[in-house]
């Protein structure tokens, strides 16, 4: 994803692409004007501590941009993906869809957030139309380019069979265009 991300800069601008342990940010204090992250903190196995960890790299003024998945309801592939897979898997079903979808609690997020030390916190809800150019192609990502993909293998089932079952529901829930729906955080360091 970072070589991706980096094409899109001419040789010469001045930023970065680095991956670093969001709980243990490598940079002395304070350095950056922002610090955005993609994605990314649903993940994390301790936000708090990750938040206090951007906080303390923040200059004054310093911004904090974040985006989460919302809910299963939002985003209704996901839920559908789950139900799917986990028929599949009834006494055992793959828990991963839990975790990116599962960090959407605004309440909560601001909570964590002013713990950590951030004010001016803004919140806005981004609601979105995807266009789903190939079923097939985006059930094939699920199954086998997601983190799910170990979850089935361990489960010793028939990939093939799983991304079939996966594309076709998609298919007929949704055809070419799908909601999808991410929360954007903006958190302020105003020390």
């Amino acid at each position: 994803m970072l070589e991706q991300a980096k094409k899109k800069f001419a040789e010469g601008e001045n930023i970065r692409f680095e991956v670093v342990d969001a709980s243990s940010i490598p940079y002395e204090s304070p350095l950056f004007d922002v610090v955005v992250c993609q994605f990314g903190v649903m993940f994390f196995p301790d936000k708090l501590k990750s938040y206090r960890e951007v906080l303390r790299v923040l200059k004054p003024r310093g911004h904090y941009l974040f985006n989460v998945w919302d809910s299963w309801s939002a985003n209704p592939f996901a839920e559908i993906v789950y139900e799917t897979i986990a028929a599949v898997f009834p006494d055992d079903p793959p828990g991963f869809y839990h975790v990116p979808f599962g960090y959407h609690d605004i309440e909560t997020i601001n909570a964590s957030l002013q713990e950590a030390g951030f004010t001016n916190i803004t919140v806005k809800t981004l609601p979105f139309r995807s266009r789903i150019l190939s079923a097939e192609l985006f059930a094939r990502g699920i199954v086998f380019g997601s983190p799910l993909y170990d979850e089935i293998v361990s489960r010793s089932r028939d990939l093939t069979a799983i991304h079939s079952r996966v594309q076709k529901v998609l298919e007929s829930k949704f055809g070419n265009d799908m909601p999808i729906q991410a929360i954007v955080f903006d958190a302020e360091y105003s020390p």
